[in-house]
């Protein structure tokens, strides 16, 4: 009889150890849930980011793109402007020598209103280059300073 006791008490044993094991069944299962929701939550996370990160990345190369528009329109504006400068120059030369060969001045007077043109005309022309120089300057500071980040 005491085998049969014995019997019994091993056999209510393994009933409670299996019932513990489908309480921590159960919770593994409880748990492994919770990881497959944490995982999916963690995939749209880093879809949407990577979402993000790319609507940065083409914004960026917007950005870059119009920098490098307005830096070919001001290198145009430059091109420009020297171009112009040197016509007036020519244009100037010109007329010095029309105007020497129209006055019966002597030398002396022709050399002086010579001096004094050459010397205004010059005048004008190096405040125009460096009022260009400076706009270039300012105008690369401020496309310097454009953010860049969207």
């Amino acid at each position: 009889m005491a085998t049969v006791k014995t019997l019994e008490t091993e056999v209510e044993l393994l009933k409670r150890e299996v019932t513990e094991m489908k309480e921590i069944h159960v919770r593994l299962d409880n748990a492994i849930d919770k990881i497959a929701d944490v995982s999916r939550s963690l995939h749209t996370m880093l879809a949407v980011h990577e979402e993000k990160l790319m609507r940065q990345e083409d914004a960026l190369e917007d950005q870059e793109k119009k920098l490098q528009e307005n830096i070919m329109e001001l290198h145009s504006r430059i091109t420009t402007n020297a171009k112009e400068q040197t016509q007036q120059m020519g244009e100037m030369e010109r007329r010095m020598i029309a105007a020497m060969k129209d006055h019966n001045r002597t030398e002396t007077e022709q050399f002086q209103k010579l001096r004094e043109e050459i010397s205004n005309r010059v005048g004008i022309l190096e405040k125009w280059r460096w009022i260009i120089i400076g706009g270039s300057i300012v105008m690369g500071f401020i496309i310097q300073k454009l953010p860049l980040w969207g």
